[in-house]
């Protein structure tokens, strides 16, 4: 039985211009009412993650910086999966290569990578990682470029929840939008695209809902609440 939803923020539960689709702020309440907790798994930065949480109203552990950090609301301890040390040095190759980049406003915050302005492509990024022996990745999340370690993804960090949670991760469901989802998408017992998500994304799902974003969260919730029924 489904125990945990884990859900994806910009593009999931929000529309391309990254306001709230009402629909979803309602099923992730109706989850939290009907006793499935919602796990935040966000790109961003956990200042971020935990505004979104209060906001919400979710008391799941937090996943921030596509899975760098995961923060337990609970007893508020942060696990921090890796460093940004291998990013830095990728930034300065980029720069030596590409000229001066811009970093996104929460990049200078971020512990576990770096998020830059989508000014390059990611493929070009990995290439010169690749060339500079950089143990790097980067994925175009649709908002910005990230780079990181390739073990800071949200799968691993869903794994970490999983173990906080005392649950296994067939027990999490989880819901997604982008490049950055799938690792999470992939691990989790039950996954959701929603609507507008990329074809990658669609093609590692359980589910696609037939609406987008918020509406496409209800979707996920309304089949996971009959399951659990």
């Amino acid at each position: 039985m489904i125990r945990f939803i884990a859900v994806d923020i910009d593009g999931t539960l929000t529309f391309r211009n990254r306001k709230l689709d009402i629909a979803g702020v309602s099923a992730l309440r109706k989850a939290e009412d009907s006793g499935l907790p919602v796990v935040l798994a966000t790109g961003n930065v956990l200042a971020f993650a935990e505004t979104a949480a209060t906001l919400l109203g979710t008391s799941g552990p937090l996943i921030a910086e596509d899975g760098g950090i995961v923060f337990d609301l609970t007893s508020e301890r942060e696990y921090m999966l890796s460093d940004r040390v291998e990013a830095d040095r990728g930034l300065a190759a980029l720069e030596r290569e590409f000229g001066p980049l811009e970093q996104t406003r929460s990049s200078a915050a971020r512990l576990t990578g770096l998020t830059l302005k989508r000014t390059i492509e990611a493929g070009a990024a990995e290439e010169l990682f690749r060339r500079e022996g950089l143990d790097l990745v980067a994925v175009d999340s649709g908002f910005a470029i990230h780079f990181r370690s390739p073990s800071v993804n949200k799968g691993n960090a869903l794994r970490k929840v999983a173990s906080l949670l005392k649950v296994s991760l067939v027990e999490i469901a989880a819901v997604g939008d982008g490049p950055n989802d799938i690792e999470m998408l992939e691990v989790a017992g039950l996954s959701f695209a929603v609507a507008n998500s990329d074809e990658a994304v669609k093609r590692v799902c359980t589910y696609v809902t037939k609406e987008p974003h918020g509406k496409g969260v209800a979707e996920a919730v309304e089949k996971i609440l009959s399951l659990r029924a």
